[in-house]
């Protein structure tokens, strides 16, 4: 017997401990838009402006696909890519390929299920996944995005039948609404609606695992925050999730302290304003200049992390370790049962998301 979750849980009480208002009052006022004047228009299948296809230098054996992306800068016509379920058999078809990664699918469900052309990129997402799936490739699908209704029946049959073979990675980096504009940008999906699209996955046995990226010292990083996340997450049934602060660089910077409000902006500029600028480092991520949280500063963080994951039965992975002994202790717990795109005592890094140079486009 499946189990509904969090999704129930919102869609049939309006008293429920962490919904401060009816639901779907909290949709009216707070939802990102979609469709309309500012949503996706558009899909139109033809070449990314971007690289579709890479497996990166420093991780040949990950096949990573993008499977649509905006045809120029703030544009709400998205392309879709050609035959995107033939580009990975052709991909894999030359052997060395142990793990696939998915991104660029968020456009569907950020889109007016009316969008013209939408079915295209449900299509190649559908193809794109069968082409791992029946290779026996494990794959990843990292998502920032919600649903307010059901999951749709194509991409929940087909990452059904993957099995084992799929995890959905899905960013969150707060339950406040609020906040989480400040840090994606308007277009955020809302809380509520990212745990409703992971309950719906874990319901059908799909491995999800949560990303809370970026971790924002004074803003989310505290004991209150933290457990209304960790708490609604294992209520969607994720049993596992990686976690690190935000790196800031000068773009960044900017961005995000003109969405803060002033208390908020003061208490991030006072955590940063002692730390030196740093240079590009290409292991670590930061291919620009760039400032780190205090490690003391990070290290509690990660602390208070663990601490409420464990009072909640979710496994914490810190991909921002301080020393090798909190990542030694990161990697042990993130080897056990569901962790599902990593070797044992492999040590994963890559570079942030760089969600506010993304976010701050506006729609022509």
């Amino acid at each position: 017997m499946l189990s509904t979750g969090y999704a129930e849980s919102v869609s049939t009480a309006t008293t429920h401990k962490r919904v401060p208002a009816p639901y779907a009052q909290r949709r009216a006022h707070q939802a990102p838009p979609r469709g309309g004047t500012n949503g996706v228009l558009e899909f139109v299948v033809e070449p990314l402006a971007s690289a579709a296809l890479v497996r990166p230098e420093h991780e040949p054996d990950v096949l990573f696909l993008r499977l649509t992306g905006s045809r120029a800068p703030a544009s709400r016509i998205m392309a879709v890519l050609p035959n995107a379920g033939d580009a990975v058999k052709g991909a894999l078809a030359h052997g060395g390929v142990h793990r696939g990664v998915i991104v660029g699918a968020d456009a569907i469900f950020f889109a007016d299920e009316n969008a013209h052309g939408r079915h295209h990129a449900i299509d190649a997402f559908v193809d794109v996944v069968r082409a791992f799936t029946d290779a026996n490739i494990p794959f990843v699908w990292r998502t920032r995005a919600g649903i307010d209704g059901t999951l749709l029946p194509a991409i929940a049959h087909v990452l059904a039948a993957a099995g084992r073979l799929a995890t959905v990675e899905m960013g969150i980096a707060t339950m406040d609404d609020h906040d989480a504009r400040a840090l994606e940008g308007d277009r955020a999906a809302l809380a509520d609606d990212r745990l409703r699209l992971a309950s719906a996955l874990s319901a059908r046995g799909i491995v999800v695992r949560a990303l809370v990226d970026p971790l924002v010292p004074m803003l989310t990083d505290q004991t209150g925050p933290l457990e209304a996340l960790i708490t609604a997450l294992a209520d969607a049934g994720v049993k596992k999730l990686g976690a690190r602060y935000i790196t800031l660089t000068r773009e960044r910077a900017k961005v995000i302290a003109a969405r803060l409000a002033g208390m908020q902006k003061a208490l991030l500029q006072g955590v940063f304003a002692d730390e030196p600028w740093q240079k590009a480092d290409e292991e670590t991520g930061p291919r620009e200049l760039h400032k780190r949280i205090p490690p003391s500063l990070r290290r509690r963080g990660h602390e208070r992390l663990i601490e409420v994951g464990s009072r909640h039965g979710v496994i914490v992975e810190i991909l921002d370790p301080v020393d090798d002994g909190e990542l030694a202790r990161s990697l042990e717990r993130a080897e056990r049962p569901d962790h599902t795109d990593r070797r044992p005592g492999e040590k994963r890094l890559r570079p942030q998301l760089d969600l506010f140079a993304v976010a701050k486009r506006k729609p022509r």
